[in-house]
C-alpha cells in the first residue's frame, strides 16, 4: 500500500469516531435551536397578547390561539410538548404549548398558544444531510490537500527511491535531490554512506576473490604438475603411488571446488548481467551431448522430449544451469537407471533414478549438501543461486520409488 493511500486509510478511521460524535452534538444543537426559537416565537405572543387584553380588555379571538380555558389559573405561564393528530397524514406530529392565564373581569382565563415542532426524525434527516455533506467536503479537500502536499514535500524521498531502485552494485554512486526537508536531508546522507561502503567492500571482496582465485589455482597447477610427473614415473612402491594418485585427486576436486566457489560468487554479486533471449533447447542440446558417452558407459536410458523455450538470462549462465544440472543427473544416477528431459514453454523437469534419500529434498539444493555418499557437491547450489538471480522457481523431489526430480518453472513476463 502506498503511503498516500495508507494516509487516506487511517485519516478516515480517525475521521470517523469524530463524524460520529459530530452528528450527535449537531443533531441536538439543531433540536435546541428549534425549541429555541419555539419558545422564542410563544414568548412574543404571549406578551403580544397580555399587552392586547390591557389596551382593549379584550380576550384573543379563538382563531388566533389554540385555546381559551375558563376558569383556569397557571400561576407562571409554561411550556409543554405534546402530540397532536395530524388528519391529512394520519400520524400523531409534535407541537409546543405555551400556557398562560389572563385575569378579564374578575375571570381567570388561560391561553393555550401552539407552534409545530420539528419531528426528531426530522432533525436526524437534517442532521445526517449535513454530515454527508461535511464528510464529501472533507474529502474532497483532504484528496487535493494531500495530494498537493505529498506532490511537493515527498518528491526528494521519490528522487531518492528512483535512484536506489536504478541502483546497481560496482556503478557510480547515486546523487542525491538537494531538499531543505531536516529528515530527507539526514535519510540522503546516511544512505550516501551506507552506498560508499557497500560499493567499497564489494570492491575489496571482489578483488580478494580473484587474487585469492589466480594463487589458489597457480599452486594447484603446480601440485597436479609436479603429482603428476611422479605417478609418470615407473619406478617407485605402490603404496607411494597410491598416496600420490589420492594427492592428484585431491588437488583436482579442490580447484573444482574453488572455481565453483567463485562462480557462485560472482553470481551472488550479480556480475552476470548480460541477458539476452536465449533458446534454452540449444544449450541442453550441447549439453546431452557432451554427457552422453558417460550416459553410454553406465548405461543409462535417456529420454527427452524438448519444446521451444525462449528465456532471457545470461547466455553463460543459461549453459551452467543445463550442465550443473545434467552432471547431477548422470554423477547420482544407477548403473542401467534413466533420466528423463522434459522442456516446455515455460518449465525445465529432469528426472533420474538415484539412491534413497531421507529428509527434505530441498535440502540438496544447499552448498555442500550431504547425501548417501557424503557431500554432493556444489553444482546444485549453483542452479539454486541462478534461479534465485532470475526468478525462477526450483524444487527438488524424491518419490518413494527413489526417483529424483528437479523442477525449474521460469519466471513469466
Amino acid at each position: 500500500m502506498k503511503l498516500i493511500y495508507r494516509t487516506y486509510t487511517l485519516t478516515a478511521i480517525w475521521l470517523l469516531p469524530v463524524m460520529i460524535i459530530g452528528s450527535i452534538f449537531c443533531f441536538y444543537m439543531i433540536e435546541y435551536i428549534a425549541y429555541e426559537e419555539t419558545d422564542e416565537f410563544l414568548t412574543y405572543e404571549m406578551e403580544r397578547l397580555v399587552n392586547y387584553h390591557k389596551e382593549f380588555k379584550h380576550l384573543p379571538e379563538y382563531h388566533k390561539v389554540a385555546d381559551i380555558l375558563p376558569d383556569v389559573k397557571y400561576d407562571h405561564f409554561y411550556f409543554k410538548d405534546t402530540l397532536l393528530l395530524e388528519p391529512g397524514d394520519n400520524e400523531l406530529v409534535p407541537y409546543r404549548e405555551l400556557r398562560f392565564t389572563i385575569d378579564h373581569k374578575g375571570r381567570d382565563f388561560s391561553i393555550v398558544l401552539r407552534h409545530l415542532l420539528l419531528g426528531r426524525d426530522d432533525v436526524a434527516q437534517g442532521t445526517l444531510l449535513i454530515i454527508i455533506g461535511l464528510m464529501l467536503l472533507v474529502a474532497l479537500f483532504l484528496v487535493i490537500m494531500v495530494n498537493q502536499i505529498t506532490g511537493q514535500i515527498w518528491k526528494p524521498f521519490y528522487h531518492t527511491l528512483d535512484n536506489l531502485k536504478k541502483f546497481k552494485i560496482g556503478e557510480a554512486l547515486p546523487v542525491f535531490q538537494k531538499t531543505e526537508i531536516e529528515e530527507f536531508g539526514t535519510l540522503n546522507a546516511t544512505l550516501q554512506t551506507l552506498l560508499k561502503k557497500i560499493t567499497s567492500d564489494y570492491h575489496h571482496n571482489k578483488e580478494f576473490n580473484e587474487n585469492a582465485s589466480h594463487e589458489l589455482q597457480t599452486h594447484l597447477a603446480i601440485i597436479r604438475a609436479n603429482t603428476e610427473k611422479l605417478l609418470n614415473r615407473s619406478t617407485g612402491e605402490v603404496e607411494a603411488m597410491g598416496e600420490l594418485k589420492k594427492i592428484y585427486a585431491a588437488s583436482t576436486r579442490l580447484s573444482q571446488v574453488q572455481k565453483s566457489l567463485l562462480l557462485l560468487s560472482k553470481i551472488t554479486n550479480k556480475e552476470y548481467s548480460n541477458n539476452q533471449d536465449v533458446k534454452l533447447q540449444e544449450p541442453l542440446n550441447l549439453a546431452l551431448d557432451f554427457f552422453s558417452e558417460a550416459i553410454n558407459i553406465r548405461e543409462i536410458e535417456l529420454k527427452k522430449h524438448l519444446e521451444p523455450c525462449m528465456v532471457n538470462m545470461d547466455a553463460g549462465l543459461a549453459e551452467i544451469l543445463v550442465n550443473n544440472l545434467l552432471k547431477n543427473a548422470v554423477k547420482h544416477n544407477l548403473q542401467k537407471g534413466y533420466i528423463w528431459v522434459k522442456l516446455t514453454a515455460s518449465s525445465l523437469i529432469i528426472e533420474n533414478s538415484g539412491l534413497p534419500f531421507q529428509g527434505d529434498p530441498n535440502s540438496l539444493l544447499e552448498r555442500f549438501a550431504k547425501g548417501e555418499n557424503g557431500n554432493i557437491g556444489i553444482g546444485l547450489a549453483i542452479v539454486k543461486q541462478i534461479c534465485e538471480l532470475y526468478n525462477f522457481s526450483i524444487s527438488y523431489e524424491v518419490s518413494e520409488q527413489d526417483s529424483h526430480k528437479i523442477t525449474i518453472l521460469f519466471a513469466t513476463t
